[in-house]
């Protein structure tokens, strides 16, 4: 509950962890009567919640309530005691309080993850590689056992996030950051154990020829 625009899903297949890029809104001006730029985000859920959105966005930046129909705002939305007074709503109104973000960053620079660079946003969350579930002739190296692996659809990255005992975000790292991607739009694990990256390619509705399905192998 709470999620905006999620997209590329994956399961962790050992633990049943969620992961999920979500596309946050088109804004890059913090208002000081309704709230925080748009962020995007790579989501963590490790059982069920409410996510945030639309309240609150990022690591729990809240939002003011707005009354469309006056044009004033109202109060800051408390993350903890996050309440849906929608007349269109038909669940709960009071709300259980809300996840931050597993990462979150804007248009801009993020001070909080200085290497996810700026410019467009369209995260995305890959899977979560396991040694153990594939065969050691083809798979990737064991350095990256249980890490999980993200990208940008944008900003034409791969990153690789490794995770504490709890589960937690411990450190981001980049994934062959020499290579020059064209808009990575689906990433799975093969059997094999390989990568396989679709690319969407540099143009906006056209045929483009840099677009590609492509197998990214480990050379030992």
């Amino acid at each position: 509950m709470g999620t905006r625009n999620p997209y590329r899903i994956s399961v962790d297949q050992k633990n049943g962890n969620i992961y999920w890029g979500e596309v946050g809104p088109d804004s890059d001006t913090t208002i000081m009567t309704r709230g925080p730029k748009g962020y995007d985000e790579i989501n963590q859920a490790k059982k069920p919640g409410f996510f945030g959105w639309p309240l609150v966005i990022g690591n729990n930046f809240p939002y003011y309530e707005y009354d469309y129909r006056t044009g004033k705002p109202g109060i800051l939305i408390d993350p903890l005691k996050p309440v849906n007074n929608s007349r269109n709503n038909t669940g709960l109104k009071e709300l259980p309080p809300a996840q931050p973000a597993f990462i979150w960053y804007p248009y801009g620079k993020s001070q909080d993850f200085p290497q996810l660079n700026s410019g467009g946003r369209t995260a995305m969350a890959g899977p979560v590689f396991y040694s153990d579930m594939f065969p050691e002739s083809t798979r990737l190296p064991d350095y990256y056992n249980g890490k999980l692996f993200i990208y940008e659809f944008m900003r034409n990255w791969i990153k690789v996030i490794t995770f504490n005992d709890n589960g937690d975000f411990y450190k981001m790292e980049p994934f062959m950051e020499h290579i020059k991607l064209a808009a990575p739009m689906d990433m799975e694990l093969g059997p094999d154990g390989q990568l396989y990256l679709l690319e969407y390619g540099k143009g906006w509705f056209v045929k483009n020829p840099d677009a590609a399905l492509s197998r990214i192998d480990y050379k030992k």
